[in-house]
């Protein structure tokens, strides 16, 4: 957020406040908390952590993993926990954050590389290769082993049952389905599925069904999307189309544009959930973003 982005937050703060709103300390929080300019959608580049039990896994290490990294070694589970990464494609919005990652500068440390490539090792390495990085790959003292994910199967990974689509975006991209305790949590960034929607809606509805959460790529409005053909990005309002009619609990819209400010993201969540409104009025799953 640039500092005339936070002025102007500050500034609709103040203009909308009441004096009851700054009567004493508890007023002010509770005028924080329904105000919706007292927060913001963030700018990390994509990173989510699913955790249960004693496992962490970590879905893309973009620049979210850092302070991600940095809770983990807080709250020890940096050093105790199961810790597996998991990769949709080796872009580097989705890998930049890898060199700022605490735990992998643990002497030991075993860390478990997923993805739907053989070379994920080598692409990671050429990250912090040369005069990339002051660390390189190679002399990392943590123990991280990459592994490759067949399609059309399901592994078994640290108690958990992982699966991959094939997604579309430049140089291959995939996303996951995590199953662990009879809860899912689907993945679908980055893919553009805006081109061909009717041919891929069965695909997508049948990968995510039932899931708990559905995470997907709505980087662009409906008008937008369509000065971005070939980028390998979607709009939300194409995936309540695809699971109107499907169990999930529910839809994140996800991968901001980066140019979005919140305004504009807090649009895009407003019309798709006219959109949903209108198209999917039966459906029982929440929208947020």
């Amino acid at each position: 957020m640039s500092s005339g982005q936070l002025r102007d937050k500050a500034r609709a703060l103040l203009s909308e406040a009441k004096p009851a709103d700054l009567a004493d300390a508890q007023a002010v929080e509770r005028y924080l908390d329904r105000s919706p300019h007292a927060w913001t959608y963030g700018g990390n580049t994509s990173c989510v952590e699913v955790s249960f039990e004693d496992q962490v896994f970590v879905l893309d290490a973009g620049t979210g993993l850092r302070a991600l990294g940095q809770q983990l070694m807080s709250d020890g589970r940096g050093a105790k926990a199961g810790l597996n990464m998991f990769f949709t494609h080796f872009h580097w919005d989705h890998i930049c954050g890898f060199p700022y990652f605490g735990p992998i500068y643990m002497p030991g440390r075993t860390i478990g590389v997923w993805s739907g490539r053989s070379d994920a090792a080598q692409l990671l390495a050429n990250q912090m290769g040369g005069a990339h990085f002051p660390v390189k790959w190679e002399t990392l003292p943590s123990a991280i082993t990459c592994r490759q994910l067949a399609e059309n199967a399901v592994q078994e990974i640290a108690g958990a049952e992982v699966s991959i689509l094939a997604m579309i975006h430049p140089d291959k991209a995939y996303g996951y389905r995590v199953t662990q305790g009879g809860h899912s949590v689907c993945y679908l960034t980055d893919t553009e599925v805006s081109k061909n929607p009717f041919r891929l809606a069965e695909t997508y509805s049948t990968f995510v069904a039932g899931a708990d959460v559905v995470i997907v790529d709505a980087m662009y409005g409906f008008l937008e999307y369509h000065d971005k053909v070939n980028y390998g990005h979607s709009t939300i309002f194409n995936f309540i189309d695809f699971f109107k009619d499907t169990k999930i609990g529910e839809l994140v819209i996800f991968h901001h544009d980066p140019m979005a400010s919140d305004t504009a993201v807090s649009q895009l969540r407003d019309d798709a959930s006219r959109y949903k409104a209108v198209i999917a009025p039966n459906a029982t799953w929440k929208l947020t973003a």
